[in-house]
C-alpha cells in the first residue's frame, strides 16, 4: 500500500542540501510561541527558548532511561505547550513516537494503549479519569513503564485506579507554567501513593524554588506562599511587552525569577506541595483559565454594564464558571445572547454554565466583588421568559422532559438547548401524551420556541392530520410512492444486492430457531410488509399484495464449536455471504431471511437481511425492537396501522403538490451537470461496497455541537455542510448537488410501521468556494427545511420533470448522499475498514450516528474509487470542514 515516487535530477537554479551545512542557532533563539489564558480576556503569546527546550528534553530522557524498545504516546492537543514533550521525546531519545488515529475517542485511548504497545505516556488527570471509564481499562496493560502526570493537581485515588489499569508503570508527577518552558518541578509517586493531592517533588536541574510572601520575601519550611521558580531555562517571555502579566517576571535576591500565581510550601524534605492559586486562575479539563479575563470578555458585551465571573464546584468536585452580569436592557433577551457571544470569542471550557442577572454586583466595604453574597445558579435557571398561558405551559413542560432539563422558558430556542431530530421526536410524543397536542418534528424548524409553538398550534395548519381510512380490501393494491420510487432508480437495471438490508441482532442467551420463527410469524400478522408479494401489472408497473398464510423458515447456524479467537471473523463472513445473495422481488416467499446463530456459551445472534423495499433503517429498529419483547413474553403493543391503508391513503393527485414540484424544479434549474468519481482502483467487482467506520474526534464533537447550539439548527446542518464543502473538494466543482433521505413519518400512524416510507431529497448549491461559512450554514439551513416542507414529490417524480434517466448503475443526477441519524443509545466504537458484501449505487454515501456518547461516521464507497489511504484522507477532510465550520 506504500507510494512510491521516483525523484530525477533537480530542475536547473535550485540549491543542493548536502555539503552545505546547518546554520548555528543560539540557545537563546525563540523557538515556538504557545497561548495561555490572559487576565484582559486575550490570550497572553509565551515565546520559547530553544536552550529551554532542550533542557527538559535531554533531562526527561536521562531521567526515564529510555532504551531504543520504548514507545511514547502522542496523545495530547496540539495547542498545549506539553505536546513538545509527545513529538520531540521520541527524536531525542531515539525512540519510537505512537501517533494514535484520526478519531480516537477518549472511550478507545486504553486498548489503543496496549495495541500501540505504548511505554511512556504523558497525561493530564481528568483525561486519565475519562480513559479509565472505559471497558478496556479493566484489562491490566503490562507495557506501560511510564506515566507522567502534569496540567492539574493529581489525587491518591487516581493514582491508585490508575495503577490497577497498568501495573508495571511508574508514576511521576511533573508542575511548571508555560512560562518557565514546560516542567521545572519532579516527583516520582511512591506505592502506595499517600492520600490527597500529590506532591510536586524538587526542582529540576539549574532551577531552584522559592516561597515568597507578598513583598517577595522568602518563606520557611512549611509555610504557605507564592510559589517563585528561578531558573536558567526559562521563557523568553510575552509576546506583547505591555502584558499586564509581564510583572511577574521580576528579580528576586538579584536573581531572575518568575512569580507563578500558584500558592504552596516547601516540607522539611525541600519537596513542593501546592495549594490552589494567589489569584483566581483555574484548570477546567487541563485548559488554564483565567476567571478575570473570562469576565473582561463578558464585560464587552454592548448591552453589559458589568460583570464578575467566578469558579464553582459539582458535587464530584468539578469546577465551571458561572457569569454574574448587570444590564439596562432586557435581562433575558440579554443572558440569551451571552453563550453564543462568549462562544464565538473563547475556547469551550471558558465559556461560564450558567448567566445571572443582577441588579448590582454585591461588594464588601472597600468596594470590592463579595463573592460570599452572589447567588448560587438555580437548578430550574430558565434563560427565557416565563409561559403566558395555559398552552404555552404544556408546552414548557414537554420540551423540558424532552430535553431532560429541570425546566425550559417560554422563549428558550430548543436547538440553543441542544435540541436534535431524535429530541424532536420525543418533544412531539410528549405533547400528543400529556396535552392532546399534536406538533409534527418538521415544525420546529420554523417554530423553535415554546411561544413560537403555540402561535403555531393555534393556527389552522397545526391541526392534528385526519385518521387515515381503511382501504379497499382488494386481492392487490398499489405501491407507496417511496416503493414505487425505490423500484424506478434503485431497480432501473433490474433487482441487485445493493437493495439488501444487513444487521445482527443480539437474542437471549439458548433462543432456538422456532422461538424465532413464532415470533417473526405472529410480528409478520402485525405489520404486513414482512408478507408483501410484488407482481408485474399489464401496464409495465407493479402491484403488491399481502400473504395470508405466509411461512418464514429460520434455519439455525451451529458455530458452538468455533474457537473464540476465530468466531468473530466467522460471523462477519457470513454477514458478507448474505449481503451477497439477492432477494429477488418477484418471489414467492417473504422479502427477508433469517437464521439464528448458535455461539459458544449458549449464546445467540440473528442474521437477518431485508429487501428495502418492504423496510427502512427506522423499521430496522422497530423489528429488533418487538422480536426482543415477543422472544421475552412480554405482550404486544396496539396493532399499527395496516400498509394497505397507509399505500391508499398516499395516493395523492399531483395537482395538491404544485408547490414542491416547483420547489425542486426551480432548485436544479439551470440543469445540474454532476461529475462521478472515476474508477482508478484495479479490482473484481468495482461496484462493491467497502466502508470505513471512524469516530468522530472528542473535540470536533463538542465543537460542532457547541455550534448547533449556537446556530439555533441541529449538528446535521453542520454535517450537510461540511459534506457539501468535502464533494466541492472531491469533484473540483464549485456546483455541488447531493441527496440526503428524510423519514417520511410524519403522520403519527405511519412511525410505529414496519416498511419503507424514505423520501429522497436534492440539495444543491452553486458557487461554493465563494459561500463563507455562516453564508454556508444559513443557505443548508434553509434548504434543510425546505426540503422537509417540500418531501412528497418524490425523487423519481424530480428526475421526471428534468428529464434525467435512471442510470442502472449509478445513482441518478448525483452520486454522493448523507444520512443522519440520531441514536437514543451509547455505543463503544472503534475505526475499522469493512467490506459491506453488496453493491453501492452510490460514489460515496456518508452515514452519520450521533449516539449519545460518541458519534461513528460510516463511509460506503464503490471498491473501484478509492483505496484506504484516500477514504482515510476524506475522513480526515470532513473533520477538517467541521471543525472550521464550529468556529464561525
Amino acid at each position: 500500500g506504500a507510494r512510491r515516487a521516483t525523484a530525477g535530477p533537480p530542475p536547473a537554479g535550485t540549491l543542493a542540501l548536502t555539503g552545505a551545512g546547518l546554520p548555528e542557532i543560539s540557545s537563546d533563539a525563540g523557538c515556538y510561541v504557545f497561548f495561555t489564558s490572559g487576565t484582559t480576556g486575550r490570550p497572553k503569546g509565551v515565546l520559547g527558548r530553544r536552550g529551554g527546550l532542550a533542557h527538559f528534553l535531554q533531562w526527561e530522557a536521562r531521567t526515564l532511561a529510555l532504551v531504543p524498545g520504548d514507545r511514547v504516546s502522542l496523545l495530547t492537543r496540539l495547542s498545549f505547550d506539553v505536546v513538545l514533550r509527545d513529538l520531540l521525546l521520541p527524536i531525542v531519545a531515539g525512540v519510537t513516537g505512537c501517533i494514535p488515529r484520526n478519531g480516537l475517542g477518549a472511550h478507545e485511548v486504553p486498548q489503543w494503549l496496549a495495541e500501540a504497545q505504548v511505554t511512556v505516556s504523558h497525561v493530564v488527570p481528568s483525561l486519565a479519569q475519562a480513559w479509565l471509564a472505559a471497558p478496556a481499562a479493566q484489562v491490566p496493560n503490562t507495557h506501560l513503564r511510564h506515566t507522567l502526570f502534569a496540567g492539574e493537581p493529581l489525587s491518591g485515588t487516581l493514582v491508585a485506579r490508575w495503577r490497577e489499569a497498568f501495573p508495571n508503570t511508574a508514576v511521576h508527577n511533573l508542575y511548571g507554567p508555560t512560562e518557565t518552558t514546560l516542567a521545572k518541578f519532579w516527583a516520582q509517586v511512591p506505592v502506595p501513593a499517600p492520600d490527597g493531592i500529590q506532591c510536586c517533588g524538587r526542582p529540576l536541574p539549574q532551577t531552584q524554588v522559592l516561597v515568597v510572601d507578598a513583598q517577595c520575601n522568602p518563606l520557611g519550611a512549611n509555610q504557605l506562599g507564592e510559589v517563585a521558580i528561578q531558573t536558567a531555562h526559562r521563557s523568553l517571555g510575552y509576546l506583547d511587552p505591555n502584558e499586564p502579566s509581564a510583572a511577574n517576571f521580576t528579580e528576586i535576591g538579584g536573581t531572575p525569577s518568575y512569580l507563578t500565581g500558584d500558592l504552596g510550601f516547601l516540607d522539611d524534605a525541600g519537596q513542593l506541595h501546592l495549594r490552589g492559586r494567589k489569584d483566581d486562575q483555574i484548570k477546567i479539563l487541563g485548559v488554564r483559565i483565567e476567571p478575570v479575563g473570562v469576565a473582561a470578555v463578558l464585560q464587552s458585551h454592548p448591552a453589559v454594564e458589568h460583570a464578575a465571573v467566578v469558579c464553582l464546584a459539582h458535587s464530584d468536585g468539578s469546577p465551571y464558571l458561572v457569569g454574574y452580569f448587570t444590564t439596562r436592557g432586557d435581562a433575558g433577551a440579554v443572558r440569551r445572547s451571552l453563550r453564543p457571544f462568549m462562544a464565538e470569542r473563547l475556547p469551550a471550557a471558558a465559556v461560564p454554565s450558567h448567566f445571572i442577572a443582577l441588579d448590582a454586583l454585591p461588594t464588601t466595604p472597600n468596594g470590592k466583588l463579595d463573592r460570599a453574597r452572589l447567588p448560587p445558579p438555580a437548578l430550574d435557571e430558565s434563560g427565557g421568559d416565563a409561559p403566558t398561558d395555559a398552552l404555552e405551559q404544556a408546552i414548557v413542560d414537554a420540551m423540558a422532559k424532552a430535553l431532560g432539563r429541570e425546566a425550559v422558558g417560554a422563549t428558550d430556542d430548543f436547538f440553543a438547548l441542544g435540541g436534535d431530530s431524535l429530541i424532536a421526536g420525543r418533544l412531539s410524543v410528549a405533547l400528543k401524551d400529556g396535552a392532546g397536542l399534536h406538533l409534527a418534528p418538521a415544525a420546529l424548524l420554523s417554530a423553535p420556541s415554546a411561544r413560537d409553538i403555540a402561535a403555531h398550534l393555534r393556527s389552522a395548519d397545526a391541526a392534528a392530520p385526519a385518521p387515515i381510512p381503511e382501504a379497499p380490501r382488494t386481492l392487490v393494491f398499489p405501491l407507496t410512492p417511496q416503493q414505487k420510487r425505490y423500484l424506478r432508480t434503485f431497480c432501473a437495471g433490474g433487482n441487485r444486492n445493493w437493495c439488501n438490508m444487513v444487521a445482527v441482532f443480539d437474542l437471549p442467551d439458548g433462543t432456538g430457531s422456532y422461538d424465532v420463527r413464532r415470533a417473526l410469524t405472529e410480528i409478520g400478522l402485525r405489520h404486513q410488509s414482512l408478507r408483501l408479494r410484488f407482481h408485474p401489472d399489464d401496464h409495465g408497473g407493479v402491484l403488491q399484495s399481502i400473504d395470508p398464510a405466509p411461512d418464514f423458515p429460520v434455519p439455525m447456524l451451529d458455530l458452538r464449536d468455533v474457537p473464540q479467537a476465530e468466531l468473530a471473523a466467522r460471523v462477519e463472513a457470513l454477514r458478507i455471504a448474505e449481503a451477497q445473495t439477492e432477494i429477488p422481488v418477484f418471489r414467492e416467499g417473504p422479502l427477508f431471511r433469517a437464521s439464528v446463530l448458535a455461539l459458544p456459551g449458549d449464546k445467540r445472534k440473528l442474521l437477518w437481511n431485508v429487501h428495502h423495499l418492504v423496510s427502512d433503517g427506522t423499521s430496522q429498529g422497530i423489528l429488533a425492537a418487538e422480536l426482543g419483547a415477543r422472544l421475552r413474553g412480554e405482550p404486544p403493543g396496539a396493532v399499527p396501522t395496516p400498509l394497505r391503508d397507509i399505500a391508499a391513503w398516499a395516493q395523492r393527485p399531483a395537482d395538491s403538490l404544485h408547490a414542491s414540484r416547483d420547489y425542486f424544479r426551480d432548485l436544479l434549474t439551470p440543469p445540474y451537470a454532476h461529475r462521478y468519481l472515476p474508477q482508478h482502483v484495479a479490482c473484481e467487482d468495482p461496484q462493491r461496497c467497502h466502508a470505513l467506520e471512524a469516530v468522530l474526534p472528542d473535540i470536533v464533537r463538542n465543537a460542532v455541537r457547541a455550534s448547533a447550539r449556537r446556530f439555533k439548527c441541529t449538528p446535521y446542518a453542520l454535517f450537510v455542510s461540511a459534506y457539501f464543502r468535502l464533494v466541492a473538494q472531491l469533484t473540483g466543482q464549485d456546483d455541488v448537488a447531493i441527496v440526503t433521505p428524510l423519514a417520511g413519518r410524519a403522520h403519527p400512524q405511519v412511525a410505529p410501521v414496519i416498511g419503507d416510507f424514505i423520501n429522497l431529497v436534492p440539495m444543491r448549491l452553486r458557487e461554493l468556494p465563494s459561500l463563507s461559512a455562516a453564508q454556508l450554514l444559513a443557505a443548508v439551513k434553509e434548504q434543510i427545511a425546505a426540503a422537509a416542507s417540500h418531501q412528497a414529490w418524490q425523487f423519481d417524480e424530480v428526475l421526471d420533470d428534468l428529464g434525467i434517466p435512471f442510470d442502472p448503475d449509478r445513482n441518478p443526477l448525483t452520486g454522493f448522499s448523507l444520512n443522519f441519524m440520531p441514536q437514543d443509545s451509547a455505543a463503544q466504537l472503534a475505526q475499522r475498514h469493512a467490506d459491506r458484501g453488496y453493491k453501492l449505487k452510490y460514489d460515496v454515501l456518508f452515514l452519520v450516528r450521533d449516539f449519545t456518547n460518541a458519534t461513528q461516521v460510516e463511509i460506503q464507497y464503490r471498491a473501484g474509487v478509492w483505496a484506504r489511504a484516500d477514504v482515510e484522507a476524506a475522513f480526515a477532510a470532513f473533520c477538517r470542514q467541521l471543525e472550521e465550520l464550529s468556529h464561525v
